[in-house]
């Protein structure tokens, strides 16, 4: 008779320490759920993070192309006057000096290319002169681009003038270059910014204070 109540003591308590065990087993396995949990949460933050300040190239959109913003002096090639349609040799592209012809070109954004021997008189009588290299339909979106750009200018004010020539030219490695005499500012986009002060700053410093 007491063997058979220690049996069913043991037993009992058996089934208490089984039932402690579980107890145990399922807090230790809640704690790692929730530990792994912070740990994803923690991650997964630092990640989210990263990604937004850091986004892939592909979500950047396009990047903006490298502009140039500083005036290169160009040494001076001369100024003589050599007759219309004679070939021009220049040692720099694109010329702001040089041999020229006879007659300045005219203030204006022209669609098509123009002699540089016209426009660098221009530039001898102060003007400040875009040229740009482009071919098919992107010359009449260059064109298009500065036309209006030429139209927020002001006018100069010892002859009240607005003394500007933009042009298409080919023989040149940059994109775009606005001149001035012996001046360059290289750039890669019709920076309306970077046109409109160079122009402020150049205009009528030519060698000829003319119109």
């Amino acid at each position: 008779m007491a063997a058979g109540k220690k049996l069913a003591k043991q037993v009992r308590l058996d089934e208490r320490a089984a039932i402690i065990r579980r107890k145990a087993e399922i807090e230790a396995r809640n704690r790692n759920i929730v530990i792994a949990v912070f740990a994803v949460l923690i991650l997964g933050g630092g990640g989210l993070l990263y990604f937004l300040v850091n986004p892939p190239s592909f979500l950047q959109g396009p990047t903006q192309p490298v502009v140039h913003t500083a005036a290169l002096s160009i040494p001076d090639e001369g100024f003589s006057h050599v007759a219309d349609g004679s070939p021009l040799v220049h040692k720099h592209q694109p010329p702001s000096s040089g041999n020229h012809y006879g007659t300045p070109l005219p203030a204006g954004a022209y669609p098509t290319a123009q002699p540089e021997g016209n426009w660098i008189h221009s530039l001898e009588h102060g003007y400040i002169v875009v040229v740009y290299r482009c071919s098919g339909a992107e010359c009449a979106d260059l064109n298009s681009q500065v036309k209006s750009i030429m139209a927020t200018l002001p006018k100069e004010p010892k002859f009240s003038e607005v003394k500007f020539v933009a042009t298409p030219y080919q023989a040149m490695t940059t994109k775009i270059a606005v001149l001035a005499w012996d001046k360059e500012q290289d750039m890669d986009l019709m920076d309306q910014g970077l046109i409109s002060a160079f122009y402020t700053r150049y205009v009528d410093h030519g060698r000829e204070d003319l119109p």
